[in-house]
């Protein structure tokens, strides 16, 4: 078999690495998509428009996807000044009680109640699960306050180590109830207290206490909205509910837009596959 020539093996050579050049250049000067800032889904037959800041880094990819169907909805927010704000981890070793002490936890799940009375029959639900072994204490920051009834073990100091029955929190009535909150109970101290620093040089372990609140009212169909956050924020429970649901009204999209958004973006991606 003759092999070619020095000269056509040069040549060919300088071919290949002309066509690879090329193709770089148009890859570098070619328009490509930016990130998304927004991304479009549809949740419990809601229509959703949600700014990509608000979903967790380590979970974006789940909703990458345009205008998929979401069983369930995760968003993290900082509660600044009175206002939910996009909430940005740190990615140091800050300790997670100072770095994440504004953060709130917002979750959108399914459930089938959209009437009131659906949603009240929820709420009863929901309580009925925290209610055994429990008595009614003096009221708290607007709320109706449960604890549980076994005061001897509340007050025993080696608690501290160990999970133990949470306090409950109802509003406005044990009848009719629109807000539920389940709170890691007083005697976990809040981190940098002079009790929890007390606890710490005799070597216990602390939690940082938190907050489980559950909102039965809200304008989203099949969903039910549970949002957390540290349990030194128990006496803005009503501003954060607030904020919650007023941010997740702002996303909520009329169908016939959310329709007219797709075609929009639809039209801008074939535009730009045509160039």
């Amino acid at each position: 078999m003759t092999q070619p020539s020095p000269r056509k093996r040069h040549l060919t050579t300088r071919i290949l690495l002309g066509i690879f050049c090329l193709a770089a250049l148009a890859w570098c000067v070619s328009p490509r998509q930016a990130p998304p800032t927004e991304l479009r889904m549809k949740l419990h037959g809601n229509y959703l428009l949600v700014p990509v800041n608000y979903i967790p880094k380590y979970e974006q990819i789940w909703y990458q996807q345009d205008g998929i169907v979401n069983d369930g909805l995760h968003l993290e927010a900082g509660w600044d000044g009175g206002k939910l704000l996009p909430f940005n981890a740190p990615e140091d070793n800050t300790p997670i009680w100072i770095s994440y002490q504004n953060e709130v936890s917002i979750l959108v799940q399914h459930f089938d109640a959209n009437t009131l009375a659906e949603k009240y029959q929820l709420a009863q639900r929901f309580s009925s699960i925290w209610m055994p072994n429990r008595k009614q204490m003096a009221s708290r920051h607007g709320l109706l306050r449960y604890e549980h009834n076994d005061l001897p073990q509340r007050v025993r100091e080696d608690v501290i180590t160990v999970f133990y029955e949470k306090d409950l929190y109802l509003y406005p009535s044990r009848k009719r109830i629109e807000t539920q909150i389940v709170c890691d109970p007083d005697f976990f101290p809040d981190p940098g207290t002079e009790r929890a620093n007390a606890l710490k040089k005799r070597g216990k372990l602390l939690i940082n206490p938190r907050c489980s609140h559950d909102i039965f009212l809200h304008g989203l169909r099949n969903s039910h909205i549970r949002v957390s956050y540290f349990r030194s924020h128990l006496h803005e429970w009503q501003a954060i509910e607030q904020a919650v649901v007023a941010l997740l009204d702002s996303l909520n999209q009329e169908p016939q837009k959310a329709l007219s958004l797709a075609r929009q973006r639809d039209a801008q991606r074939e535009s730009g596959m045509g160039r």
